[in-house]
């Protein structure tokens, strides 16, 4: 007689199988780089135009240079020019409509609230992202009137902010435990079904002059993850986009234009 199973060879097979199935299909996307056929097949498609920003036709993806689905940039900026910088307290009065899906969600009456206290995270993490930089390229000031003339103001507005299917998160994770044959497809489905979006547009500007300087718009549903603790709370994928936005916000001041500042992985097989 063989040796049976343990639960966790069997729960380590059910890992790679869907692993195997996430790597066919991307080797069936065309003839570009593992990094991009992953964007094609999980990443998140950009959001619409909120209101936000004056001129939104004016962004275009440049994925040479950003990880963001459209930006902009003057011509003639140069971010070594500056030297202070203002985060604005980030908008919230922008929050795009949720669709029928998104509402079907539990944690959808209590949104307002959460979008509020999100929005104050998303700042606070993009001041700590500069606050921290090893270059120190900016001194952030906490006054916009004390920025000087070397100075950026930052406005960010938060557009969307979908809770994760945190019931849909629970069922992944229980679906592991499952006959191989049940759990692998519900798991997989779960996978893809229970991480929320969350999506942001920004404009920089001269402090002296108020002349816009640059501007983007990202939205994001978190990496995809064979076992996902992040999807069984409501906005574990949301805190972690938010930092990874505010790293890239910081590699993209600090480096030429020539230079691409990448993506974050868009799976993982970490479960946090």
């Amino acid at each position: 007689m063989g040796r049976r199973s343990t639960w966790r060879e069997e729960r380590f097979a059910r890992a790679a199988a869907l692993a195997l199935s996430v790597s066919s299909c991307l080797a069936l996307s065309g003839c570009t780089t593992e990094h991009e056929l992953e964007g094609k097949v999980i990443g998140a498609s950009p959001a619409p135009d909120s209101g936000f920003l004056e001129k939104p036709e004016m962004m275009v993806p440049h994925p040479a240079r950003d990880p963001f689905d459209r930006s902009w940039v003057s011509q003639n900026l140069d971010w070594a020019n500056y030297d202070k910088l203002y985060v604005a307290p980030v908008d919230t009065t922008h929050v795009l409509k949720q669709s029928l899906w998104d509402k079907v969600n539990l944690r959808e009456h209590a949104v307002k609230d959460d979008i509020a206290e999100l929005g104050l995270e998303f700042r606070r993490r993009i001041v700590e992202a500069f606050r921290d930089d090893p270059k120190h390229h900016f001194q952030i000031v906490d006054d916009p009137k004390a920025i000087g003339e070397h100075g950026v103001v930052l406005e960010v507005a938060l557009v969307e902010l979908v809770p994760n299917k945190a019931g849909l998160g629970l069922l992944g994770l229980a679906a592991w435990a499952a006959p191989l044959e049940v759990g692998v497809p519900v798991a997989t489905a779960a996978a893809f079904a229970d991480r929320g979006s969350v999506a942001f547009e920004l404009r920089a500007r001269d402090a002296p002059t108020g002349d816009l300087i640059a501007m983007a718009a990202d939205r994001e549903t978190g990496a995809m993850r064979v076992i996902d603790l992040r999807a069984i709370t409501w906005y574990g994928n949301a805190h972690e986009i938010f930092g990874q936005w505010a790293e890239a916000m910081v590699a993209l001041a600090n480096t030429p234009s020539s230079e691409q500042v990448k993506h974050s992985d868009y799976f993982t097989p970490l479960p946090w």
